[in-house]
């Protein structure tokens, strides 16, 4: 599944995991990089490693908190710009996607995706 969203965010320069992790920045403001961590479950490290790209290409700010080990992140202009760039190219996917399930499955899947995203605050 996230093959063909990958296939899709390549023309603008993402991975389904950054363009997620954009998203999850938009919508959160200013975070933590270990809450940031806990909503998208990955461990600090594997996280630092899927944000340096992001920071690298200056769509990710990161400032020191009050403990030196704090992270605080923010999504830039530049990085809402890259995500308005990108949508066309998530919605192209979601298109595909929909196009391959059985209707019954697809409606599932959307009617359960809310749900996962309760159980799962933040993600």
């Amino acid at each position: 599944m996230s093959r063909l969203y990958d296939e899709e965010l390549r023309g603008v320069g993402l991975r389904t995991t950054q363009y997620s992790l954009l998203q999850l920045l938009r919508r959160s403001g200013e975070v933590r990089q270990r809450d940031l961590a806990e909503r998208t479950l990955h461990d600090e490290t594997s996280l630092t490693r899927s944000l340096r790209p992001l920071v690298d290409a200056g769509w990710v700010a990161v400032r020191a908190g009050d403990d030196r080990r704090e992270k605080w992140l923010t999504i830039t202009s530049s990085g809402v710009a890259k995500l308005k760039e990108a949508r066309p190219a998530w919605e192209r996917a979601q298109a595909r996607m929909h196009a391959l399930l059985p209707e019954e499955t697809w409606h599932g899947l959307m009617a359960t995706l809310p749900e996962v995203a309760r159980l799962t605050p933040g993600v």
